[in-house]
């Protein structure tokens, strides 16, 4: 079932019940995956978790009183499991700066470096494994899954869930101009968060409403931006810290240079469709998601 409301009614009910079956899904995820099938089985738990924190998000801005320790549970497994799908998405940049730039060194060079990118992904995932991580990963997932269900939050409506929408559009809205204002990589960062909170929030209104479907995949285009900036930021640390790559320091000074050169452009991108897509102030974005939410006979009618 997709990450969305299907009903007017008991909005808080059905809010706990797709929290406990991302939780659900993303330790199955871990717990039976193979080698081959890992790093799939990390990126969508961590899809998971991020849908059930950004679901939370909704239940304590709509007043609910959440248990701080299911938080804490969920930061923990997203953190653990962060560090294992960052290193298979750096391989994947890495492979786009050399795509863009196949000349800047010889292809047996591009080769050992992709090599040493590899070995240390490969190294993380065992160490992880060796360490317990996953386990406990999987551990804390299901203990905030048995606990959702005893969360606790008010009636929720639609006009609620628009207000917690519109207070998420307003902290993007701001973390963009914070962006454009420093062109800091930290910031950009903390914009793709605001983004990416935004993007779930409308997915769960989208079936309650007519026409957010078009911004929703916007706003998932413009994460994907931001998120290739990012990748390419921790690249060059990436590279920097493979022990195995430390006698090739100036060719991965220069894969920094190309990742550098290449993300001007993506930032430029970003901005203009961020500018675009926040175009309307706080209170018209209100006003739009709300004509937006009326039934359809009554727009149908109305027109």
């Amino acid at each position: 079932m997709s990450f969305e409301l299907h009903g007017r009614k008991h909005i808080d009910d059905e809010l706990r019940k797709i929290s406990r079956r991302q939780l659900r899904r993303a330790g199955e995820a871990l717990t039976h995956a193979n080698a081959s099938a890992f790093k799939t089985a990390v990126h969508e738990s961590r899809k998971s978790l991020k849908k059930v924190r950004a679901i939370m998000r909704v239940l304590e801005q709509s007043g609910a009183d959440l248990p701080p320790k299911d938080e804490k549970r969920l930061k923990r497994a997203a953190r653990s499991l962060t560090m294992l799908r960052d290193a298979a998405a750096i391989i994947d940049t890495f492979d786009r700066v050399r795509r863009r730039y196949p000349t800047r060194l010889p292809e047996h060079t591009f080769g050992i470096l992709r090599r040493g990118l590899s070995r240390a992904a490969e190294q993380r995932e065992r160490q992880a494994r060796r360490d317990g991580v996953v386990d406990r990963a999987v551990e804390q997932l299901d203990r905030a899954r048995k606990a959702a269900k005893g969360w606790t939050a008010p009636s929720l409506d639609v006009a609620m869930l628009i207000d917690v929408a519109t207070d998420s559009y307003r902290r993007s809205r701001k973390a963009m101009k914070r962006a454009g204002d420093s062109r800091r990589s930290a910031a950009l960062h903390r914009w793709r968060k605001t983004v990416k909170t935004l993007w779930y929030q409308l997915r769960l209104l989208k079936p309650l409403t007519i026409g957010v479907a078009s911004l929703v995949g916007e706003l998932k285009r413009l994460e994907t931006e931001l998120g290739d900036d990012h990748n390419l930021v921790v690249l060059g640390a990436t590279l920097r810290g493979c022990q195995d790559l430390r006698w090739m320091r100036r060719e991965v000074r220069l894969i920094e240079q190309l990742a550098a050169r290449m993300r001007p452009p993506l930032r430029k991108r970003a901005l203009a469709l961020g500018r675009r897509l926040h175009r309307r102030k706080p209170r018209a974005f209100a006003r739009w998601l709300r004509s937006a939410s009326k039934p359809r006979r009554r727009r149908s009618a109305a027109a």
